[in-house]
C-alpha cells in the first residue's frame, strides 16, 4: 500500500505554505491465532479450545469461537481471556444434542465496532461413549424377602439427573424405582417382595440414567433370586390351670414370607366353639394369648391351636399348630356351719375352698327345713375370699329341727353348678316361763259392750276376770289385769301394749257375745285365736304377730280353754275360731279371746248373769290355762 506525505506550514492567520514531500509503503498484515484442542474427554463429552499468538489488523474486543458438529447445533461461543493472555473455551456435547463425531471450531476476532475478522479454525473428534454402571446385589434376605441393589462406576454420555432401577419378578409386578445417592457417590435401592405380590424366584433389575431433559439411557441390568421361605413359629403352651380352665399360648421364633401385621390363633375344643384370637405382642418380641374355657362352652378335653400370620393386606399364612388338654375339674367348696344359736334361731353358713369348672358370678345356698320353706340365698363374699350367709328361722316359718343347705355356683351366663351340701339342727329352746297370766276384762268405762235387760257386758267380764284371778292365784300363777275397775282402757293397742311390756306367758280377753239383732236364739261359747288379715296390719306388733311359736301356742291355749269351758258348763260348743281382733293381733305372746254366752238370748242371759255361773266359768278358764301349761311343758 503506497502512502504519500506532504509538508505544510500554517501561519497565524491559518494560511498554508508547501515545503516539500515524500512517499512510503505499508504491507498488508493478516490476523493470526493458534488454536489448540486440550483435555478432550470422550466419557464426559467435553474438550477445551485454547487460542494463543493472537493478532489482528484491527483492535480485538473479544475472541469468538463458533463450534458445531452439524449445522443445526452451531453455537457461537465467546472465549474467556486467561491470565497468560490466551483465550479458553470448554465445549460440552450436551450443548450440541449430545452428538459425537467431528466438531469444527472457527476463530474470529470481534473489533470494537462489532466487526468480525476470521483468523482460522480447527477440528476435533469426540468418540461415542457407552453409559456404564456396575450393579451389585447385596444383603439378600430370603426370610424377610428383601435385597439391596447398589450401582457404582457410574457414567453416561448424557448428564445424570437420577438413577432409575426398574425391577420385577413377573411382568405384572414391574416397579420403576429411583435409587438413592450415597455419600460415596454410589446409588442404592432396597427391594421388598411385598411390593411385588410377595413373589419369590428370579428378580430382574435394569439400570437407566435419567438426564435433565427426562430422557432415559440404559446402562445394563442383572438378576437375583429370592428363595421361598416357609413361615415359622414355635408354639408353647404355658400356665395350664385345670381348676381355672385356662392356659397361655406363647409364639416365638416368628418369621413369614410376608409382612406380619398380627398373629392369629384360632382355638377350639369342638368345631362349634371355634374362636379366632389375636395374640398380644410382648416386650421380648414373642406373642401371647390366654385361653379360657368359659369362651368355649366350658368344655374340657383336647384343645387345638393353629398359628396364622395376617399381613397388611389381610391375607393369612399358616405357620403350624399344637394341641393341649384341659382336664375336667369337679366344683368344690367346703361348707361349715358356724355360730348356731338355738335361742335366736340362727346359724351361719361359711363356704371356703371355692372352685368351679366355670366362672363364679355368685355363690347360692338354697336352704330349707321343709319343702315349703325353701329359700334361695346369695352368700356374701368376705375379705378372706370365703362366702358367708346367716340363716334365721323366722324366714323358714320359725321351724326348728334339721335344716338342709345346698351349695351352687352361678356363672356369668346364669347357669348353676352344684358343689355339695350339708345339714344342721336348730333345737327348740327350753322356754323359761314366768307363770304369769295377763287377764283382759273386755270393755269398761264409757264402753259398756253389749247391754240387755239392764245387764252390761263390761260388768260381767270384770266379774269373771276377778274370779279367774283368784283361781289362778290358788294355782300359784301370777296375775296381771288390764283393768281392775270400771274405767276406759283403749282396746286397739293399749291393752296389748301393757301386756307386751310385762313378762306374762299368755293373754286372755274375757267377753260375752251378742248377735246385734235385738233378740236372738243364739247360744253357746266360742274361743278365738289370731288370724292374719292383710287389710289389718299390726301397729305395735309387726315382729311377733305372725310368729309361728306364738300362733302354735295360741292355738293350744284356745283349744284347752274351749274344751275346759264346755266340759264345766255344758254349754253349746261353738268351737275354736280365728279372727284378727286388735287384742289378738297386737299382743306379742300367746293370746285368746273368749265369748262366754249370748246376752241377746233372754234364756241364756238369765244364766250368764248369775254369780254362781261366773264361778264355774272362772274355774273352767283356770283349768284350761293350767292344761295349756302342761301342754307346752310348763308345770
Amino acid at each position: 500500500m503506497q502512502v504519500v506525505q506532504r509538508l505544510y506550514y500554517k501561519d497565524s492567520s491559518g494560511g498554508l505554505t508547501g515545503a516539500g514531500g515524500t512517499t512510503t509503503h505499508l504491507s498488508e498484515v493478516k490476523p493470526t491465532g493458534t488454536i489448540t484442542i486440550e483435555n478432550r474427554n470422550d466419557a464426559q463429552g467435553t474438550f477445551d479450545v485454547r487460542v494463543t499468538n493472537i493478532s489482528s489488523p484491527k483492535d480485538i474486543a473479544s475472541v469468538i469461537l463458533p463450534t458445531w458438529l452439524q449445522t443445526d447445533d452451531l453455537r457461537w461461543y465467546e472465549a474467556t481471556r486467561q491470565s497468560d493472555g490466551s483465550y479458553k473455551l470448554t465445549v460440552n456435547k450436551k450443548d450440541h444434542k449430545y452428538r459425537t463425531g467431528t466438531y469444527t471450531v472457527h476463530l474470529y476476532y470481534k473489533d470494537s465496532s462489532g466487526g468480525l475478522t476470521g483468523a482460522g479454525g480447527t477440528t476435533t473428534h469426540l468418540s461415542e461413549v457407552k453409559p456404564t454402571g456396575t450393579i451389585t446385589i447385596e444383603n439378600r434376605n430370603d426370610a424377610q424377602g428383601t435385597f439391596d441393589v447398589r450401582v457404582t462406576n457410574i457414567s453416561s454420555p448424557k448428564d445424570i439427573a437420577s438413577v432409575i432401577l426398574p425391577t420385577w419378578s413377573q411382568t405384572d409386578d414391574l416397579r420403576w424405582y429411583e435409587a438413592t445417592r450415597q455419600s460415596d457417590g454410589s446409588y442404592k435401592l432396597t427391594v421388598n417382595k411385598k411390593d411385588h405380590k410377595y413373589r419369590t424366584g428370579t428378580y430382574t433389575v435394569h439400570l437407566y440414567y435419567k438426564d435433565s431433559s427426562g430422557g432415559l439411557t440404559g446402562a445394563g441390568g442383572t438378576t437375583t433370586h429370592l428363595s421361598e421361605v416357609k413361615p415359622t413359629g414355635t408354639i408353647t403352651i404355658e400356665n395350664r390351670n385345670d381348676a381355672q380352665g385356662t392356659f397361655d399360648v406363647r409364639v416365638t421364633n416368628i418369621s413369614s414370607p410376608k409382612d406380619i401385621a398380627s398373629v392369629i390363633l384360632p382355638t377350639w375344643s369342638q368345631t362349634d366353639d371355634l374362636r379366632w384370637y389375636e395374640a398380644t405382642r410382648q416386650s421380648d418380641g414373642s406373642y401371647k394369648l390366654t385361653v379360657n374355657k368359659k369362651d368355649h362352652k366350658y368344655r374340657t378335653g383336647t384343645y387345638t391351636v393353629h398359628l396364622y400370620y395376617k399381613d397388611s393386606s389381610g391375607g393369612l399364612t399358616g405357620a403350624g399348630g399344637t394341641t393341649t388338654h384341659l382336664s375336667e375339674v369337679k366344683p368344690a367348696g367346703t361348707i361349715t356351719i358356724e355360730n348356731r344359736n338355738d335361742a335366736q334361731g340362727t346359724f351361719d353358713v361359711r363356704v371356703t375352698n371355692v372352685s368351679s369348672p366355670k366362672d363364679i358370678a355368685s355363690v347360692l345356698l338354697p336352704t330349707w327345713s321343709q319343702s315349703d320353706d325353701i329359700r334361695w340365698y346369695e352368700a356374701t363374699r368376705q375379705s378372706d375370699g370365703s362366702y358367708k350367709l346367716t340363716v334365721n328361722k323366722k324366714d323358714h316359718k320359725y321351724r326348728t329341727g334339721t335344716y338342709t343347705v345346698h351349695l351352687y355356683y352361678k356363672d356369668s351366663s346364669g347357669g348353676l353348678t352344684g358343689a355339695g351340701g350339708t345339714t344342721t339342727h336348730l333345737s327348740t329352746p327350753s322356754v323359761q316361763r314366768s307363770y304369769t297370766v295377763y287377764i283382759d276384762p273386755g270393755h269398761g268405762g264409757r264402753d259398756s259392750g253389749a247391754s240387755y235387760g239392764g245387764v252390761h257386758e263390761k260388768n260381767l267380764a270384770l266379774s269373771v276376770s276377778n274370779k279367774l284371778r283368784e283361781n289362778l292365784l290358788q294355782y300359784g300363777i301370777n296375775v296381771l289385769m288390764t283393768r281392775t275397775g270400771d274405767y276406759d282402757v283403749d282396746f286397739k293397742t293399749e291393752r296389748s301394749r301393757m301386756t307386751n311390756a310385762s313378762n306374762a306367758d299368755l293373754f286372755i280377753s274375757i267377753h260375752f257375745n251378742a248377735t246385734g239383732a235385738g233378740v236372738s236364739n243364739a247360744t253357746g261359747i266360742e274361743t278365738y285365736w289370731y288370724q292374719y288379715d292383710p287389710e289389718y296390719q299390726p301397729k305395735i306388733n309387726k315382729e311377733m304377730h305372725n310368729n309361728p311359736t306364738r300362733l302354735a301356742e295360741s292355738e293350744i291355749l284356745a283349744n284347752k280353754v274351749q274344751e275346759s269351758l264346755i266340759k264345766e258348763t255344758g254349754a253349746v260348743n261353738r268351737g275354736v275360731r280365728r279372727e284378727t281382733f286388735a287384742v289378738l293381733r297386737e299382743t306379742a305372746i300367746p293370746a285368746i279371746l273368749v265369748e262366754l254366752g249370748f246376752m241377746d238370748n233372754p234364756s241364756e242371759l238369765q244364766v250368764i248373769k248369775q254369780d254362781s255361773y261366773h264361778t264355774r266359768l272362772a274355774k273352767a278358764l283356770a283349768q284350761g290355762v293350767m292344761n295349756w301349761y302342761g301342754a307346752v311343758e310348763g308345770k
